[in-house]
């Protein structure tokens, strides 16, 4: 199936999730987070959660790493439409202060800004992902360009209430694959 297919058919999957079903997903997605030695990383990329596609709730991570991985540092990121790019801005969990973008992405309004060289890992938001690590997003090309200009040994990890599909037909030379996928039933690696 190719991306614009594998877009509308997984943002309707996931825009069908009751709200039983998604805090079951959730609850199973966070006790495979809670699996993981977040501690070897140093600084690490999340998302915020858009509400109204049913995205993983990465507010629920960001509290849990905040108190069982104290040292651990996190930026967000905020877009820049015009220049088609992200900054990615340091997380303080009791003083940072989100705004909604025109997305509905939820944005630091202020805050310390986080070269990409400084990130460790990256928590990729999708739509779908593939047996290869190849993702799905939402096609704007956002996090492509952002995960480009990482380290190579930056870890990218995806976030995703269901398993991988076989195949994405159409993979891009310039797609950023994933070297990980937290799922509700297990992680997969690439």
């Amino acid at each position: 199936m190719n991306k614009d297919a594998l877009r509308r058919v997984y943002l309707d999957r996931r825009t069908a999730l009751t709200p039983d079903e998604f805090v079951v997903l959730q609850d199973r997605l966070i006790k495979q987070v809670v699996q993981v030695d977040w501690g070897k990383y140093k600084m690490i990329h999340i998302f915020l959660p858009i509400a109204g596609f049913k995205e993983v709730d990465t507010l629920v991570m960001i509290q849990y790493l905040h108190k069982e991985y104290p040292e651990l540092q996190l930026c967000v990121p905020r877009t820049n439409f015009k220049a088609r790019q992200m900054e990615h801005v340091r997380f303080e969990i009791e003083s940072s202060i989100l705004k909604k973008n025109r997305l509905g992405i939820p944005e630091p309004i202020q805050g310390e800004l986080i070269p990409d060289e400084q990130i460790d890992l990256v928590f990729v938001p999708l739509l779908a992902f593939d047996k290869k690590g190849n993702r799905v997003g939402y096609g704007k090309g956002f996090y492509d360009r952002f995960l480009a200009q990482c380290r190579p040994n930056t870890q990218k990890m995806g976030l995703s209430f269901f398993g991988p599909i076989d195949e994405i037909s159409d993979v891009d030379p310039w797609d950023v694959k994933l070297d990980s996928c937290i799922c509700p039933d297990q992680i997969w690696t690439f």
